[in-house]
């Protein structure tokens, strides 16, 4: 049993982890140690008496031992008790065993809950309150039923803060920052007990990492991290273009730990079918990815894929992800009353001094686009999501619209556990660009936090947002759907 209290087998080096979840199935995965079969026991109690084996799977020597193992044949909005094994044999002893709710039918009017947030590194003095607030919040009537991690869920580029003692350069160094970060903190209780949905942002490979071009033959990292580095006496590898051995590193780790078990994704890069993701120039593809609950939707944007600075220009996405997008805006525009974008950066956050780094508004002309989308097809109803900046914002912005002006939010939330940026309310300011007529902060917090998100659609849609620390909320925000006036605040309270 872990100090957690869940019980781990000693079969797994990471997991279990839950993935995606539907209304009638699930993925479920972990990482073992060579490899071998893998079975899911399901059951109603919580001491699994009435295991049933639910389904199998195989580790995948390619991803590093890694395996999902799909549960289908489940009842809607039924919590289930589970365990994975590399033996087919029943579980046995009274646990505890993790659990995990299935989602709500398509036309469920809620309420319902999730978490999001982004940025941890084992160690940190206040990553382990935080997730533990995270636990605690997990017994409550309106516990969450998913979570979404937005990026930077490991540092393997910080040698002083991932564990290591060196930056990562192998697909073993990429893989052990994993198992610290979530074996070996309170990230695994949490990771086996509530479905998560995960997107890279920068960490994940190098901080503020690009292609130097849209072919994608070389990538970079910032220049002050290559500057630092090379005067502190880093590795070579550390600070020339990133090579591609890290690069590949990276990018198939990233995929074992974080993609294997999420939702479908909307373009696939060629190779993960074999579990082995490729980055070749002519491949489209990226790992963008869309999902519903209940009457939301989702689309999971995937920043980094495609990302680019250089002589030929700078885009944060390529042609296939924005067209996709704008399908996606047009089918769930009417379909769908509560719309989240989620994007590991933020896009109304506007650096005073901007370092050339990886946010938003470094690319200006591909933030404008963004808006030009939700104002041509007046997306209404739309919540962005994002992280990154090591302090929580909620931004409340007026958009220009084609039939009325409407209002549109940001909630940003971060660190889980990291160095919180004390300064940000000073060295940066709500955007304000064409396609915006007005926006302004909510407020500002510089503590380590999460963000909790409660929905539904009765008496008529509305939301509610909490910025959570490891001491309580610091805000709530509501918000609700007039049919004469569209979205508005209707309250907005500071908290403890």
């Amino acid at each position: 049993m872990s100090e957690h209290g869940v019980k781990h087998t000693t079969d797994w080096v990471v997991g279990p982890v839950v993935g995606h979840v539907t209304p009638e199935t699930v993925r479920l995965w972990v990482r073992g140690r060579a490899a071998g079969p893998v079975f899911a026991w399901v059951g109603r109690e919580p001491d699994l008496r009435d295991a049933r084996l639910a389904a199998a799977g195989q580790t995948w020597p390619e991803a590093g031992f890694a395996a999902v193992v799909d549960v289908t044949g489940l009842e809607p909005d039924t919590r289930y008790f589970y365990t994975l094994t590399a033996a087919e044999t029943p579980p046995a002893g009274p646990g505890p065993y993790p659990s995990f709710q299935t989602a709500p039918p398509a036309d469920a009017a809620g309420p319902l809950t999730f978490v999001f947030g982004s940025c941890f590194v084992p160690g940190n003095p206040y990553g382990e309150a935080t997730v533990q607030r995270l636990l605690h919040l997990l017994t409550a009537a309106d516990a969450p039923r998913f979570g979404l991690l937005l990026g930077d869920q490991i540092y393997p580029d910080a040698a002083s803060e991932n564990g290591l003692g060196r930056i990562a350069l192998t697909v073993d160094d990429y893989r052990e920052a994993y198992r610290l970060a979530w074996a070996e903190t309170a990230w695994r209780e949490a990771l086996a007990r509530l479905p998560w949905y995960m997107i890279w942002d920068d960490h994940e490979v190098d901080n503020d990492w690009f292609w130097t071009s849209p072919d994608r033959v070389e990538a970079q990292t910032s220049w002050y991290t290559r500057l630092l580095r090379r005067l502190t006496g880093q590795p070579r590898e550390t600070w020339v273009n990133i090579s591609r051995r890290r690069l590949h590193a990276a990018v198939q780790t990233f995929w074992e730990h974080q993609m294997m078990h999420g939702a479908p994704l909307r373009l696939p890069p060629e190779g993960v079918e074999a579990q082995r993701p490729l980055i070749l120039t002519s491949d489209r593809g990226h790992f963008g990815y869309t999902f519903t609950y209940g009457p939301a939707a989702f689309y999971v944007l995937d920043l980094h894929s495609h990302r680019y600075m250089g002589a030929y220009g700078r885009a944060m996405m390529n042609a296939e992800q924005w067209a996709d997008l704008e399908h996606w805006l047009l089918d769930v525009r009417d379909r769908y009353p509560i719309k989240f974008l989620v994007s590991s950066v933020s896009v109304f956050f506007q650096q005073r001094l901007p370092m050339g780094g990886g946010r938003w508004d470094d690319f200006p002309d591909e933030r404008r686009r963004l808006v030009h989308l939700l104002n041509a097809h007046q997306v209404e109803g739309l919540f962005i999501l994002t992280g990154d900046l090591h302090v929580a914002h909620v931004v409340e912005a007026r958009l220009e619209g084609t039939e009325r002006p409407f209002d549109a939010w940001e909630f940003s939330v971060s660190p889980w556990g990291q160095h919180v940026f004390r300064w940000g309310r000073l060295l940066g300011k709500p955007a304000r660009f064409p396609g915006v007529r007005t926006a302004r902060w909510l407020g500002t917090w510089a503590v380590p936090n999460f963000g909790w998100v409660r929905y539904g659609t009765e008496p008529r849609p509305w939301l509610l947002f909490r910025l959570e620390t490891p001491t309580g909320p610091r805000l709530t925000v509501r918000l609700e759907h007039d049919p004469a006036r569209g979205w508005q605040r209707v309250a907005s309270e500071p908290g403890a």
